[in-house]
């Protein structure tokens, strides 16, 4: 007889049986049960399963109920299956990840379920405050996870088992889901190249998406794969042999002068949620992280100094395979200092979103700035690869009003960047700015939370082809809500040594 199973695939525990029904090769008959029309409330259902839950299954007796319990019978019905071990020992370590998936990994993981997808879906926000509440949980339990992972290819050894399928269903959405797997690297292999490159599981995957992220929702829930904003970008007219300049101080030289930002273009910004874990500060110039940091004190300049900047050296290590980390500097960037000139000589690490297509160093200004920083030891590191890496990252507040776009530096030539000379009293800097080209190709990533990081390549040394210099710059999105709060944000201004 074959298995009758009802259930609504979107879900996580009818898509934990559907593909574990797949992994064991078991016949079975599908009804479908619409979840969020309450099917499995109705009278007829009640009847099958009276706890009012999906999925359930029947085969010939008894209404069999729990997701891990249908795969438990499953796999013994027709004799055994590797996928659910005979061998007492065996069995008892998948045993121990049913129950450990059931009991705690599922009520973790459905949290940021229903924050970042269901919420959106109902037309509600991702609560922070509950996020960050279950976050302690979920890096405990991701730990035990990615540990058993650097022991084994599969959670129970060399091939997949059910608990595999039932550990990793509670992550199906994982990027739509926020999931910070950065900080468990064995964990995100196993997912990303293990389990969904099972052929149970891609078979699996079209009824979560087409349910839960119906436009090919993005990593927030809010938006496709091929959405897009319409802004206006102010890049800069390249007027050689006159340069182009800005003067933080009051002279006499700056009369006349050609400052940046005067070609304003409207261009195509997309929205990057959707292919956020493919893009590389080498290849695009720029990458998105999770970043959860519990430091709240940005008023201080000292402390965060002393207590923030550790932590982004301990990020930057792990993330880019630094053998050195040196931050520099920082900038706190809020709506709240419009009233500040770009040019303003004191408070620099107070400013407004910069409103101008840019990269913050140029080929000479990357390696003086060492040389300025490091003293006696810049010459020999500087004969070794070093990059310029800016974290910029939200703070206290999803990030809704002037984003950060970024131009992906396939789509730039290095001849688009030109030189923006820096007059201060003592010194000359230099930062590069753009001309406008229609190959840009410009990505943000709308409604970006304090959970996350992005990283921003703006000086390397190598001329190997990878990326160099990404031009970016905030910019006034269409879609902001009249009432979205302030944009809050820092940028930290670092030197990885290789």
């Amino acid at each position: 007889m074959v298995l009758e199973v009802y259930l609504d695939p979107c879900t996580v525990n009818s898509r934990k049986v559907l593909a574990g029904l797949e992994l064991l090769g078991t016949e079975y008959h599908y009804n479908h049960v619409d979840y969020f029309a309450g099917e499995q409330k109705r009278a007829e259902y009640l009847k099958i399963n009276p706890h009012a839950t999906v999925p359930s299954a029947i085969d010939n007796g008894p209404t069999i109920t729990e997701s891990n319990a249908i795969l438990m019978y499953a796999a013994d019905r027709d004799g055994g299956n590797p996928a659910y071990p005979k061998d007492l020992q065996k069995r008892a370590e998948v045993n121990r990840w049913l129950l450990w998936e059931a009991s705690v990994w599922f009520a973790s993981c459905y949290v940021y379920l229903v924050e970042y997808v269901v919420k959106p879906l109902l037309k509600s926000e991702p609560d922070q405050t509950v996020i960050e509440g279950q976050s302690t949980q979920w890096h405990k339990l991701a730990t035990l996870l990615n540990d058993q992972l650097t022991k084994t290819k599969w959670l129970c050894g060399d091939e997949p088992t059910i608990a595999d399928i039932s550990v990793a269903a509670s992550m199906h959405l994982h990027k739509a889901q926020h999931l910070p797997f950065d900080q468990h690297p064995q964990l995100k292999e196993w997912m990303t190249d293990r389990v969904e490159k099972l052929a149970c599981w891609q078979k699996t995957q079209a009824a979560v998406e087409k349910a839960l992220l119906p436009d090919k929702a993005t990593a927030n829930g809010t938006v496709n794969d091929h959405t897009q904003v319409q802004a206006t970008l102010n890049y800069t007219k390249d007027l050689s042999p006159k340069p182009t300049e800005l003067y933080f101080y009051d002279s006499a030289e700056a009369e006349g002068i050609h400052e940046p930002g005067d070609d304003a273009h409207e261009v195509s910004i997309h929205d990057g949620w959707h292919r956020g874990q493919d893009f590389s500060i080498d290849k695009e110039g720029f990458s998105l992280h999770n970043f959860r940091s519990g430091f709240d004190k940005w008023e201080d300049e000292e402390t965060v100094r002393a207590e923030f900047y550790p932590e982004v050296v301990d990020f930057l290590k792990h993330q880019i395979g630094a053998k050195r980390v040196l931050v520099f500097d920082h900038t706190i960037r809020t709506k709240s200092n419009d009233t500040k000139k770009l040019t303003q000589e004191t408070n620099t690490s107070q400013r407004a979103p910069v409103m101008l297509v840019h990269c913050d160093y140029t080929a000479e200004s990357g390696p003086l700035r060492v040389r300025q920083l490091l003293g006696d030891e810049a010459e020999d590191l500087l004969s070794r690869r070093v990059a310029f890496i800016n974290v910029w990252k939200p703070i206290r507040n999803m990030v809704e009003e002037r984003p950060l776009a970024m131009c992906d530096v396939t789509t730039s030539a290095r001849n688009d960047f030109f030189k923006l000379y820096l007059r201060y009293r003592e010194r000359t800097g230099e930062n590069y700015v753009m001309r406008y080209s229609p190959e840009h190709k410009w990505w943000y990533f709308p409604k970006i939370t304090p959970d996350h990081a992005i990283l921003l390549k703006t000086y390397e040394s190598e001329n190997d082809g990878r990326a160099q210099f990404v031009g970016h710059s905030a910019f006034l999105d269409p879609t902001t809500r009249p009432d979205a709060p302030t944009r809050e944000s820092i940028e930290i201004r670092t030197i990885a040594f290789f």
